[in-house]
């Protein structure tokens, strides 16, 4: 009986699949450094057996405040209603557009605050409406010493101290005569 023997273009497609992504993919797990000459977006593809080699020194937590007409002080929005798929852990998509976003993307946030807010008077008509609506960064700081319980959360942004915290971007809806 006659085995099947492979073509010399399976033959190729095996020897280059081994050359062009297992040895550099085995050289970045081993030595945990690039390849010298490699292209950057070489080196991110080839990245991906060393996904997180170190721990973060700050985790990002992003929110969403409101105000509402006839309230001074900003409270913060449940943005799981709009944005309650976790496709990442426990952040949102909201959490990946901020972070893909960056200082830059105002245009951007003004979208989503907008649609924040439509949604908001969607869903709550008999709440005053909303007049200002902020972006804000707090960075957590994971301790050693402090293991975590259960799955983690983010916590309420009232428990994130003042000085922990960052406004992104602020967006004014001025009320609409009736």
């Amino acid at each position: 009986m006659n085995a099947l023997r492979p073509r010399l273009r399976d033959r190729l497609c095996v020897a280059a699949f081994i050359l062009l992504w297992i040895a550099p993919t085995a050289y970045h797990g081993l030595w945990r450094a690039p390849i010298p000459g490699e292209p950057a977006l070489l080196h991110d593809w080839h990245d991906v057996a060393c996904l997180f080699p170190v721990r973060p020194k700050v985790w990002n937590m992003y929110f969403v405040e409101v105000r509402r007409s006839g309230r001074p002080e900003w409270e913060q929005l449940d943005e799981t209603l709009d944005f309650g798929m976790e496709p990442f852990g426990h952040r949102t998509r909201l959490h990946r557009f901020l972070v893909a976003w960056g200082v830059q993307r105002d245009a951007g946030r003004r979208e989503v605050a907008e649609y924040l807010v439509a949604g908001d008077r969607g869903r709550h008509p008999e709440l005053p409406p909303i007049i200002g609506l902020r972006f804000v960064w707090a960075g957590f700081v994971p301790r050693p010493d402090d293991v975590a319980q259960g799955a983690w959360r983010r916590p309420p942004l009232a428990q994130v101290p003042r000085q922990e915290r960052r406004v992104l971007s602020v967006h004014d809806f001025p009320e609409r005569a009736p």
